[in-house]
């Protein structure tokens, strides 16, 4: 993406938050020369030369609503300018409108649908496309539960309304299962957790696919361990756990948490005796009928 219209691309991304001030994911942008190559990455400004941050929608103590950025730039109300829209860790979705040349207004807005606040169950990360080919822009994105989202916009190219969200993915927790341990990845039929969304024609039919990323962890028999023991043995390890979780010091004794903590520790080492893990992630391609 071009972020500042000098004909070079540019690379833009969110962050967590920043670590020497309150917490709020600053956006950061590494700026393109003519040689491919890009400068070292730089918090991007409002035009009042503050670093752009999202706002707390609800309270100022409330950071979730700031922090873990995840930007997309696109001309979202048709004026010719790139405008900057930002999912974060509620889920909900700001709004800097651009001024040009790479500058942003300094204050956002949430965006709205089917009459509130536009959102995902946590970790919104907003594609904007014109998906249904009517001539402006609508927004995609995952969220932590997993799961494929849009909220058509139901306005216009200059003057942009959303209605309510749609699923074109079920979250992975709602598609079921048989609550049984699998090893492997012959069951990854579907994207998991953490689903990030790009739209492309990736066969050329003239059709939007999707791009999902995803997140997962993935269990496997440890060496030595036939796979009907490591199934039984985990059964019992999950009783375990379970019972270790509901004896967690709620009292605020420091000294009992961290026993706690150690007692966790050890638990977690047992399991690898006959279940090894390994976190990963896909990406799915969804094509379009």
């Amino acid at each position: 993406m071009d972020v500042n219209g000098d004909g070079n691309l540019d690379l833009l991304s969110g962050s967590y938050s920043r670590q020497d001030r309150d917490m709020a994911g600053l956006f950061q942008v590494l700026y393109g020369g003519k040689d491919g190559t890009f400068r070292r990455a730089a918090a991007l400004n409002g035009s009042d030369g503050h670093p752009l941050i999202l706002p707390a929608g609800r309270a100022e103590s409330d950071v979730i609503d700031k922090i873990c950025t995840r930007p997309f730039a696109c001309d979202l109300d048709g004026d010719g300018k790139l405008d900057l829209v930002a999912g974060n860790f509620r889920g909900t979705f700001g709004f800097f409108k651009g001024e040009g040349g790479g500058k942003f207004g300094p204050e956002a807005t949430w965006l709205q649908a089917g009459g509130g606040p536009m959102g995902v169950e946590m970790h919104g990360d907003p594609f904007l496309v014109d998906w249904d080919k009517d001539g402006d822009l609508d927004l995609l994105s995952g969220s932590a539960q997993g799961g494929v989202f849009l909220f058509t916009n139901t306005g216009s190219k200059t003057a942009p309304a959303f209605g309510a969200r749609q699923t074109l993915l079920e979250p992975a927790g709602h598609r079921g299962g048989d609550g049984q341990a699998r090893f492997g990845d012959s069951h990854c039929t579907a994207p998991a957790s953490d689903t990030r969304v790009w739209a492309a024609d990736v066969d050329g039919d003239g059709k939007l696919d999707l791009l999902v990323g995803d997140t997962i962890t993935l269990y496997f028999v440890a060496e030595g361990v036939d796979e009907a023991t490591a199934k039984a043995k985990d059964a019992e390890w999950q009783k375990k756990q379970q019972a270790h979780m509901g004896t967690y010091p709620q009292d605020g004794d420091q000294v009992a948490q961290a026993k706690w903590q150690e007692e966790w520790r050890k638990l977690n080492k047992e399991r690898g005796a006959f279940v090894k893990e390994e976190m990963t992630g896909f990406v799915w391609l969804l094509r379009q009928k």
